[in-house]
């Protein structure tokens, strides 16, 4: 694809964007911004909404279709072959009397628990801002994208890149393997946050705290067999 409507896919998947946002950011002319929009959404590549003000002409939002979507690299193959992995280890024992959404929800903690046991080691730093560059740098091999902010209390993570966006808008469970996955690597306090409640685009949002001097400075995962 055309390295500038690439660019202005980039952004789109990060945030909504209006063609004066998107002509500050990439330093074009109007028109030629317009005409690969118009490009992209002639693909089906982007979403247009139409957005009217309280005074003056309505302007144009601009955000990534499905299409746009399914142009990035996924990584459905090494997730389905870590939650296969997982299933197929399950013990009679394991699963008696459990509902569907127990056992999904036990399936995933054991995936998030594997995954810290591989990439832990590599996780380095002394303080809670260096494990978070490092674990953002190693989830990002895994297709899971995250911006970094500092906040009041703690730090940010907004969720630019999910390996599997449409399952998750209907499975809360993968959410809640990334807030554990999270919490074993930073040795930190991990709570999910809405995106939209903090004015930020994003798939994701978590809330990451330094857990007190009290409390044991790297958790040890559950050993998984």
């Amino acid at each position: 694809m055309e390295t500038t409507r690439q660019t202005i896919l980039n952004i789109l998947r990060r945030r909504q964007a209006t063609v004066e946002n998107l002509t500050k950011e990439l330093g074009l002319a109007p028109a030629t911004v317009r005409r690969h929009l118009d490009i992209l959404a002639r693909d089906g590549h982007v979403n247009v909404a139409q957005v009217r003000r309280q005074t003056g002409r309505p302007h144009y939002v601009f955000s990534l279709s499905e299409a746009g979507e399914d142009l990035f690299p996924k990584h459905y193959v090494r997730i389905t072959n870590r939650l296969i992995e997982e299933i197929v280890t399950l013990s009679p024992q394991e699963t008696a009397g459990k509902s569907g959404s127990e056992l999904a929800e036990m399936v995933f903690d054991k995936m998030a628990q594997r995954l810290a046991q591989r990439i832990g080691p590599h996780i380095h730093g002394s303080t809670l801002e260096e494990r978070l560059g490092a674990t953002t740098g190693a989830l990002a091999e895994e297709g899971i994208v995250f911006d970094q902010e500092q906040a009041e209390d703690g730090y940010l993570l907004i969720g630019q890149s999910c390996p599997c966006p449409r399952v998750a808008d209907r499975q809360g469970q993968i959410c809640a393997h990334d807030q554990r996955l999270l919490s074993l690597l930073l040795a930190a306090d991990v709570s999910y946050v809405d995106p939209g409640s903090l004015g930020k685009e994003g798939y994701c949002a978590y809330r990451v705290r330094q857990r007190p001097a009290t409390e044991p400075a790297l958790p040890e995962p559950e050993r998984v067999v």
